[in-house]
């Protein structure tokens, strides 16, 4: 499991009885067993503001760079994809399951593609200069940086379950 510096590390078991959880409130055995990990903000305090977000259906997406997957051996997202949201502390929160996934490069993503953001940063003059910052912060270590040719999946999620 990949997770960039910041947020402490889920135990295998609380992931693994959070999705169980999930699967039994949902009735189905339509999820599958599969389930990645991530964690979406740059601290507690955003990210409990995204994940109000999502809970809020404000939400409904979010996006990855190929060249982080590509150097870390993150599976490449793919629709349909299970997807444990963690909290800043580790608690897996939320389940959202993947329902399209496209590519842009950077330079060309338009307010269409970011309009599944939060409502806090869907104007692009908020979104670019702020992605920018976070892209560059996780690519550097990999002698990396964003560019107007970057490419960058955009992935739209449903809310499957959240944690009561």
């Amino acid at each position: 499991m990949y997770l960039p510096e910041g947020p402490i590390r889920p135990s295998s078991a609380a992931l693994a009885a959070f999705f169980q959880k999930a699967k039994t409130a949902l009735a189905t055995g339509k999820l599958g067993a599969d389930f990645q990990v991530r964690w979406i903000g740059l601290d507690a305090p955003t990210t409990q503001q995204i994940i109000d977000l999502i809970k809020a259906k404000d939400k409904t997406g979010t996006f990855t760079l190929p060249w982080i997957v590509a150097r870390t051996d993150q599976p490449v997202p793919q629709v349909g994809d299970n997807i444990i949201l963690i909290g800043f502390d580790g608690t897996p929160t939320l389940l959202v399951r993947l329902t399209d996934v496209y590519q842009v490069a950077f330079g060309a993503v338009s307010a269409k593609d970011i309009a599944i953001d939060g409502s806090p940063v869907r104007d692009l003059a908020i979104w670019k200069p702020m992605h920018t910052v976070y892209w560059n912060n996780l690519l550097k270590p990999l002698g990396l940086s964003v560019s107007d040719d970057m490419p960058v999946w955009v992935e739209t999620f449903e809310l499957l379950y959240g944690k009561p």
